[in-house]
């Protein structure tokens, strides 16, 4: 009787579950509207383990019509935004060849819904190894180069929908474009944990600065955000994979005619990253 009463029990919970994720059609609607330049519905996802089942069924669109993703988006790296969004720890996205620009890149924000810009940053994988990364140092030597990025995130919600953790989560961070720079090869740095440690970078609108940030705002170190991701499994990292590590400062409104910069130090070595936003 007592293993009766807890198989019922245990299919009690498990119907809660498949309760509580996200009807698999909403989700992949969702995805195709996205993709078409609509906002974003609210999946109603209460919990980060809802958000992440939602996200299941809204990336395999995105991967039907985009491609396999190239890399990854990691957000919540900074205290202030885990706050802000009520989550412990950071959350992840995949991101996809269509959504990188290089260097320069003319950006019509035709298709947005409500973009924004952030000075960010992206390391490249050299080695699947990475993947048994326990130390800075291991996730170091697995690295290619680190590469100066600016990332206009899209918080494409319905007017009426109030972005939460867990939504946040359903959508993987949101991600629409990201311009990426000529980096620098983790090689050509003297102490790739210590360089890395002191970046800084200065983001600059139409020639004038207006945010600064450094590598200790993403988790404390940024390699501290790769360690992370590879201990929560759910993507597989090889050499090629791009990493966005989050933001290294706030977000600001992206509009047409604007002309953004980022500049970067690091191990005594500049970097930096342009493009011009048009209609």
């Amino acid at each position: 009787m007592k293993s009766l009463i807890l198989g019922a029990i245990m299919l009690l919970l498990a119907g809660v579950a498949v309760a509580a994720c996200p009807d698999v059609s909403l989700m992949q609607n969702a995805a195709r509207g996205w993709i078409a330049g609509q906002r974003l519905p609210d999946p109603l996802v209460r919990t980060l383990e809802e958000g992440a089942c939602a996200y299941a069924s809204f990336r395999s669109v995105l991967e039907a019509e985009l491609g396999a993703p190239v890399g990854v988006k990691v957000g919540f790296t900074s205290k202030p935004v885990q706050e802000r969004f009520g989550v412990t720890e950071p959350v992840a996205g995949a991101l996809f060849a269509p959504m990188l620009l290089p260097d320069g890149a003319r950006l019509s924000l035709a298709g947005s819904r409500e973009p924004f810009f952030e000075a960010d940053l992206v390391v490249t994988v050299g080695s699947s190894a990475i993947m048994q990364a326990r130390t800075r140092e291991e996730v170091a030597a697995a690295l290619r180069d680190v590469r100066p990025f600016i990332e206009l995130p899209d918080l494409a919600l319905q007017k009426d929908v109030v972005p939460t953790g867990p939504l946040m989560v359903a959508y993987g961070v949101t991600p629409w474009r990201g311009v990426l720079g000529r980096g620098i090869p983790i090689s050509d740095l003297r102490d790739p944990v210590a360089d890395l440690a002191a970046l800084t970078v200065n983001l600059k609108l139409d020639g004038k600065s207006v945010a600064t940030g450094s590598g200790e705002m993403l988790l404390g170190h940024p390699l501290d955000v790769v360690l992370w991701l590879v201990q929560q499994g759910g993507y597989e990292l090889k050499p090629g994979s791009v990493i966005s590590l989050g933001s290294l400062g706030g977000l600001h409104p992206a509009q047409p005619g604007h002309r953004i910069e980022a500049e970067y130090r690091i191990g005594g070595r500049a970097m930096k990253v342009g493009l011009a936003l048009v209609p």
